[in-house]
């Protein structure tokens, strides 16, 4: 990807625009809200894994030791045995347990149950405390599992953000994350990341998975890349992907409805 020119984030218009197009697209999503420690969970188990093996390592976690209490009191080789299917089970099991011993040092329980209405800034500031909880974790959290303001950057959303010149090309995800969080509208925060997500699986791919399919891109009249490429695409790209109506996505089922005509 060529270095472009960047003159900042995009307008509160211009980010409202863009997530209409991409709900015509793709849809609304409605996540499912749950507890926030499991999410802290999840983002963990996640890790270098599949969907797949990560709800199934969830899931066996969870009929094993049913409250996050039986897994802090239990031997950490237990917990390894549980979560085998995910992956790297040394690793997070160690990590599983250092954070709710963490938690549970640090407010004598292991009941999250209050940031559903905390303000979201005492919510951030909260996690961030603790060892290995980063931002993408701390925003995937509370969009997902607490319904309130963030924007997480994953790799796609990192690459389609850059080529739309919404952040500067040389941009870290976190960096990119800090300055979409300060600018972009609070309501359309989730559903533009999980279409962007969508959109850069589809059509604004990787330069090692087809590269960005631009001639088919319903946003491209947006995008700086398109503008500085546009002489280089000859003909419009076939056979890109369409979106299933509910899929797997950051941690939890997506159920997919389009928009009311």
């Amino acid at each position: 990807m060529n270095a472009m020119e960047y003159s900042g984030p995009p307008t509160a218009r211009t980010f409202r625009r863009v997530n209409e197009i991409l709900l015509e697209e793709y849809g609304h999503v409605d996540p499912t809200p749950r507890d926030p420690l499991d999410g802290l969970i999840v983002v963990i188990l996640s890790q270098a894994t599949n969907d797949v093996n990560c709800d199934r390592a969830f899931r066996n976690l969870k009929v094993l030791f049913p409250t996050w209490e039986k897994v802090l009191l239990a031997d950490v080789k237990e917990v390894v045995d549980a979560i085998r299917c995910g992956g790297l089970a040394n690793q997070k099991a160690a990590r599983i347990k250092q954070l709710l011993q963490e938690i549970h040092d640090d407010q004598g329980n292991l009941d999250l149950s209050w940031m559903r209405t905390a303000p979201p800034a005492e919510v951030r500031a909260y996690m961030e405390k603790f060892k290995g909880v980063g931002p993408k974790t701390v925003s995937v959290v509370q969009m997902f599992f607490l319904g309130q303001p963030a924007f997480a950057v994953d790799v796609h959303i990192h690459r389609v953000t850059k080529r739309l010149g919404w952040v500067p090309p040389k941009s870290t995800p976190t960096k990119a994350q800090e300055i979409l969080e300060k600018v972009m509208p609070h309501d359309v925060m989730l559903d533009l990341h999980i279409n962007l997500i969508a959109l850069g699986r589809a059509i604004c791919r990787a330069d090692g998975n087809g590269g960005p399919q631009c001639p088919v891109c319903p946003i491209k009249r947006f995008c700086a890349y398109y503008k500085e490429h546009r002489n280089d695409f000859t003909k419009r790209t076939s056979n890109v992907p369409k979106m299933k109506e509910s899929r797997r996505d950051f941690f939890v089922t997506i159920k997919r409805r389009k928009n009311n005509p």
